[in-house]
């Protein structure tokens, strides 16, 4: 996930480099600007579940079960057809 991370603000702080001119001397701000985006992103994206798993085992797991407590049973057929028509 950490090299997910990675790659995300970087291609996000070249993209700000080219919105701004590709002026160069600035790659820092853009880096700390993107960095400062995908904490934000994170803080709404990123499920409780993730937030505070050390490592990608942990965070499998932690989603397997989130998933599982989530499934709703599906109702049993009832043998019936629904009609179409009104």
């Amino acid at each position: 996930m950490q090299d997910e991370r990675q790659e995300w603000i970087s291609k996000r702080a070249y993209s700000l480099w080219e919105a701004s001119g590709r002026q160069h001397g600035e790659d820092h701000e853009h880096w700390e600007q993107a960095v400062r985006e995908r904490a934000d992103l994170e803080k709404v994206a990123l499920p409780e579940h993730l937030r505070t798993k050390r490592n990608s085992l942990d965070a499998d797991a932690a989603t397997q079960k989130a998933i599982a407590s989530r499934r709703q049973p599906r109702p049993k057929p009832s043998g019936e057809v629904p009609s179409l028509r009104p």
